[in-house]
């Protein structure tokens, strides 16, 4: 007996035109309920990691949101809250205790200059007294320097240090600057170069960008050999101003460049300390970048030269307020006041 294989091949037919019609459809149903069912129990968790990489970013006082959720996530973000509380605690200690000794070390080192300064005073002073204390006298000086740039750093950091913003063209203070610190290149027979053409506004402290200014340039004049060059170059790039200073110098070595920032770290001692230097001035410079809410970075080579780099927010204006924003600094530019240098 037979029968005709007609009606199964048929089934047999459409079940395999269902299955490469259905099948994609399930396969892509399925990833993406996976993706939904492992994306809202995560999603609190990438909060957290977003919000962890904001804290401190601009400012301090910033909390994590706490995830009312009773479970791991929960303690989780008030952990986290409680280890940011402990970290602002010890900065903000350190910053008290920097600002205090430096405010307490004023007074004595006022009182020990005028005291030596009367002692030289004295009538047929012995030769050799007189030059033990002259040197006592400079390096009492240099101590004032110090105390006084510790308390600048501490407030700064701090938030107590009173800094004018508002809105400036930074081309101008820049070839302005450097025209005041050419006579210390040319004393040395180093070349600079100004290549800043076009106006670049900011907001900002004057006084403030122009001691950053004044530190960048003064370390490459003071470590570049006789023959040197430096270049200031300040540009707008992607909402930034961007101000760099590249040197001939002498360079810094690979294992010192982690550290140039930190207070007194000096990455050729006994040479920073011929020269007048404290290890305070980058500090400085990263403390003033920092309260204008920019950044700032170093590229060095031993014996190749050094690259520092500032980026500050662009201030975008148009030509009209940038000419009116120049006639305004023109009538009210003054020299750096020394008190306000390092």
């Amino acid at each position: 007996a037979g029968a005709s294989m007609e009606p199964l091949l048929h089934l047999l037919h459409s079940l395999v035109i269902i299955l490469l019609a259905v099948t994609p459809a399930i396969m892509f149903g399925a990833a993406v309920g996976g993706h939904l069912l492992m994306a809202g129990p995560s999603r609190p968790v990438v909060t957290l990691t977003e919000q962890a990489e904001r804290v401190g970013r601009k400012e301090m006082g910033e909390r994590l949101t706490i995830i009312h959720s009773g479970d791991e996530l929960e303690r989780l973000s008030l952990a986290l809250n409680r280890m940011i509380d402990r970290l602002e605690e010890a900065l903000a200690h350190n910053q008290r205790f920097s600002a205090d000794a430096s405010h307490e070390l004023r007074t004595p080192l006022t009182i020990i200059r005028g005291e030596l300064e009367s002692l030289l005073e004295i009538p047929g002073l012995d030769p050799q007294a007189a030059e033990g204390i002259s040197s006592a006298l400079d390096e009492s000086d240099r101590m004032a320097r110090i105390v006084h740039n510790l308390m600048i750093i501490s407030r700064l950091d701090g938030g107590g240090e009173r800094i004018e913003m508002q809105p400036i063209e930074l081309t101008r203070i820049l070839k302005t600057t450097l025209d005041h610190m050419s006579l210390l290149a040319d004393e040395k027979g180093i070349l600079m170069t100004c290549d800043a053409a076009a106006p670049v506004c900011v907001t900002g402290d004057v006084m403030r960008l122009k001691q950053v200014i004044v530190n960048l340039v003064d370390n490459p004049i003071k470590y570049s050999p006789q023959g040197g060059s430096v270049l200031v170059r300040l540009v707008a790039q992607d909402g930034q101003a961007v101000l760099t200073v590249a040197d001939t110098g002498i360079g810094i070595p690979a294992q010192s460049l982690p550290f140039v920032f930190d207070r007194f770290y000096r990455a050729d001692k006994a040479r920073s300390r011929e020269s007048g230097g404290t290890g305070l001035g980058l500090a400085i410079v990263k403390a003033i970048c920092g309260a204008h809410n920019g950044t700032v970075s170093m590229e060095s080579a031993e014996n190749q030269g050094t690259t520092m780099r500032i980026q500050l927010p662009l201030l975008s204006l148009s030509p009209g307020e940038i000419a009116e924003l120049q006639s305004d600094q023109a009538k009210t530019s003054a020299p750096l006041r020394e008190d306000r240098s390092t």
